[in-house]
Formats: structure tokens, sequence, C-alpha cells
């Protein structure tokens, strides 16, 4: 019997957890921050408004993205040329929106496509997913015309998304690579109601490399 009682205490002893062992890993704040901000779409946490080294030309553009911090216009058109820092400035966005307790996702808008595509082709819920989308409390659409085709069921799809949004003032911030030309009008139409909404050229040359 008392054999018997060896083995439990054993046994007992065996299936006791260290709590050194498995005690879950500490978080730092700032590793928390980057895990955050990294699910929102920033990929570098220095691109802030305040590290941002600001080309001729640019000023304009930085005080739009910067006046969507207190959303003095729910909607925010910037467009033309690349790497002219539209991107940097978005997750500038999203990190000075974080710091207010506002999360906002910075998403490519191939990104978007590649995912709605998916929708379509078998896993069901696009209807869901693009409702679900459209109607965000805050939105970042990144590179408009950046890894995607633009075709007319391209074009359809962000029409509804910003004319919905236009329609119930809702924050948005579109950026895209290319000329006003190559925009359709009745996107531009819901840019130019300057009741609502701001559209600014980046006429900054390509700075990377610089």
């Amino acid at each position: 019997m008392e054999h018997v009682k060896q083995i439990l205490q054993e046994q007992s002893q065996d299936n006791t957890l260290n709590p050194k062992i498995y005690e879950p890993e500490e978080i730092s704040d700032e590793k928390r921050r980057a895990l955050n901000l990294e699910a929102l779409g920033v990929n570098d946490l220095t691109h802030t408004f305040a590290n941002l080294r600001i080309p001729p030309k640019f000023e304009g553009v930085l005080r739009a993205f910067k006046s969507m911090i207190d959303c003095e216009k729910p909607l925010l058109l910037v467009y033309g040329g690349t790497g002219n820092a539209k991107s940097w400035c978005c997750e500038a966005l999203v990190m000075a929106l974080y710091d207010k307790g506002l999360k906002t996702k910075r998403d490519r808008w191939s990104d978007i496509v590649r995912h709605l595509k998916e929708l379509m082709g078998g896993k069901g819920g696009y209807e869901a997913y693009f409702n679900e989308y459209r109607a965000r409390q805050r939105l970042i659409i990144d590179d408009v015309g950046s890894g995607s085709t633009l075709g007319t069921w391209e074009w359809g799809e962000l029409e509804d998304i910003i004319d919905y949004r236009w329609e119930k003032r809702l924050f948005t911030v579109i950026t895209s690579n290319l000329d006003g030309k190559q925009i359709p009008p009745r996107i531009l139409s819901r840019f130019k109601d300057k009741s609502r909404a701001r559209m600014i050229l980046n006429e900054v040359p390509d700075q990377r490399g610089i």
C-alpha cells in the first residue's frame, strides 16, 4: 500500500506545471505596439510625420494628410506619381490615429482586389465581406493603380465604395499613382465636393534613391 502511495505521489508531481516554464512570454509595450501596427498595415515604425524628409512641393500634400487626424473633411484623394511619400504618409496617419486610440488599417488596393477575387472563386461570402469593408468607420486605401489591372469590374467596385462613403461622410483616404485623366470622372466627382472632400495632386518626383 505504501508503494502505491509513492507511485501516485510521483505521478502527481510529474503533472504539476512549473509556472516558470509555462508562464506566457512577456511582451513589452514597444513590441505590442509594433505587432498591433503591423496588423494595421504599417511596415516601418519610423514612417511618422515627424521623420518625413519633406521634399519641395510636398507641403500641401503633407497638410492634407495631417488634416485627416482631426478629420477636417471626411474624404481625401492624393494622386500622381510613384515613390513620392504617399504610402509613408498613409502609415504615418495610421500611427497618428493609433496614438489617439483610433485603430485604422492601411490596405493596398491590390490586396483588396485579390481577396475579393478569391471570394468570387468559390470561398463564398463576397457580398458580406464587401458590404462590411465598404461600411468601416475609417478606410485608408493605398496604391490604387499599382499591382492590379484596374478593369471595369475593379473601377466599379471602388466607385461603389467611394460613393457609399461619400454619402455617409465616412473617413476615407485614397492614394493613387495615376494622373487625373486615368481616374474615372464619377470617382473624381466625389472628391471635388469641397463640402466634404479634398483632392490633391502630388507633383513630387520619385524620391527613391535620392
